[in-house]
This record gives structure tokens, C-alpha cells and sequence, in this order.
């Protein structure tokens, strides 16, 4: 599926090319970033949190009306910096450093959701605020597990022992909906609301996988592609779906 890439942060722009195969686009791919660009170095997406930064800019939060932070895929950065090694090694370094925190969402097992630490604690304090639960043990969970532990799930000996809660205080993790039941005795940790975001991702790549289906020979320019519209019910764009088949590799770029 040919795409015209012109998606890439502004700095990088100027650079124009089809990709017809994904053979093709191996054998270049390794001066996406080379120097002959002529741009300055401070411009440059070169780095994952600036590529992380580029992808929050995309998500639309008027059309969710403030119910989620900006949520970005792993996968996605992968569209941006075409080194996996390196993106994979800077997410770490994200991730570890305590910026921002990866979920599972989705029944994929290579799929990670990104969101920064920050917005993910705003998100959650101004979720449970009009709710019935014990904001005192969710301020305890935000102080300890999300400034401390960087894992996408928990079982009950951390949440006992490492982090001193009680069955009843798991409870209202699960009713505040920053634990998700992953299994008996083990919990993912997640992100309220976070179906909302999951129905418009899931609906909006369905529908942008069908419009490229749909073109002769199965083919459109990534421009072309840029200017259609999306059912409304996808709310997060087609840019940002652009990023996420491109990343995902639903799509030969």
C-alpha cells in the first residue's frame, strides 16, 4: 500500500518520497535521519520523547472532553524513528526515570500504551473526584506504585508486602479503575476511561485499513489518504491512525 510520507514533525518535511514495498523502503530507511538533511540538530525528532511529545500534540482531548489524557502506542513511535533498537532503549529510559508509564490495553501482547506520568496522575485525580471511593488509599497508589514501580501489572505479594495495601484498599484501586483483574491475584494497572479511548483506536484503524482496501490496487498517496475523513466515531484522527498502521506495520510504507 503506497504512502506519500509527509507525516513526519515539521523539521522534517522536506524530505519527500513514495515507498512502494516494504523491501524497498529497508533499503533506505537507514538515512531517515542522516545529516545531509541540512537541518539543525535542535530540530530534529532524533529522540523518543521528542517523537513522544509530536504524537501527544496529535490527540485530539476536546473531542474526548477532558475524560482522558493523551494516550500514545509504542508502535506508533516506531513510524517517527525507524531505529527500533534505539526507540526502544530511549522508552526505557523514559520509563525508568519515572516521565511516563506504559499499559496494556489491548489483547495484543506487543501492544503497549504510552501516557506521560504526570498527565496520567492528573487524569486519575480528576477522575475519581465526583466518585465514592477512598481518595486517600488512590493518593497512596499515586505516591508509591506509579512513582515507584514502572511494571505494567502487579500481583497481590507486591501490592501486600512491597506496598503495604490491603484487600480492601485493592478494592478501591479496582473500583477507581486504575487496576484492571488480569488474573487471579494479579492486576494490570490501567487508565481510567480508558474503553473510551480503546472503541475510537479500535473503529478508527478499522476504518482507515478500509479506505486503503477499498482504492485501486489497494494503493493511495499518503496526502490523499491525510485529507479523507474519518467516521465520527474515530475520534482521534487520521493522522494520528496514520502513525499507528505505519508503526504497526498493518500497512506497506
Amino acid at each position: 500500500m503506497s504512502c506519500k510520507r509527509s507525516i513526519l514533525p515539521e523539521g522534517c518535511r522536506n524530505r519527500k518520497r513514495i515507498c512502494t514495498s516494504r523491501k524497498q523502503d529497508d533499503d533506505v530507511s537507514h538515512t531517515k535521519w542522516d545529516a545531509n538533511e541540512h537541518f539543525e540538530t535542535a530540530t530534529l525528532p532524533s529522540d523518543t520523547k521528542a517523537a513522544l511529545l509530536y504524537l501527544k500534540n496529535l490527540f485530539p482531548l476536546e473531542k474526548f472532553e477532558g475524560r482522558l489524557p493523551p494516550i500514545m502506542t509504542k508502535h506508533q513511535l516506531y513510524s517517527i524513528i525507524h531505529n527500533r533498537t534505539l526507540v526502544d532503549k530511549e522508552l526505557e529510559d523514559l520509563r525508568i526515570c519515572g516521565e511516563v508509564r506504559l499499559f496494556k490495553l489491548g489483547s495484543k501482547a506487543d501492544e503497549f500504551f504510552i501516557v506521560f506520568t504526570q498527565d496520567y496522575t492528573s487524569h486519575v485525580q480528576k477522575f475519581i473526584a465526583g466518585m465514592s471511593v477512598n481518595k486517600v488509599v488512590i493518593d497512596k497508589f499515586l505516591s508509591t506504585v506509579i512513582s515507584r514501580c514502572q511494571d505494567v501489572s502487579l500481583n497481590k505479594q507486591t501490592m501486600l508486602y512491597d506496598f503495604h495495601f490491603k484487600d480492601e484498599d485493592i478494592t478501591q484501586l479496582v473500583k477507581a479503575c486504575v487496576l484492571t483483574v488480569r488474573d487471579v491475584g494479579s492486576w494490570w494497572v490501567s487508565i481510567p476511561a480508558a474503553g473510551l479511548y480503546m472503541k475510537s483506536f479500535t473503529r478508527g484503524r478499522k476504518a482507515i485499513l478500509t479506505m486503503i482496501k477499498k482504492c485501486k490496487y489497494k494503493e493511495i498517496l499518503q496526502s490523499e489518504l491525510e485529507v479523507r475523513k474519518l467516521p465520527k466515531v474515530a475520534r482521534l484522527g487520521m493522522t494520528y491512525h496514520i502513525h499507528d498502521i505505519i508503526g504497526a506495520e498493518l500497512v506497506e510504507w
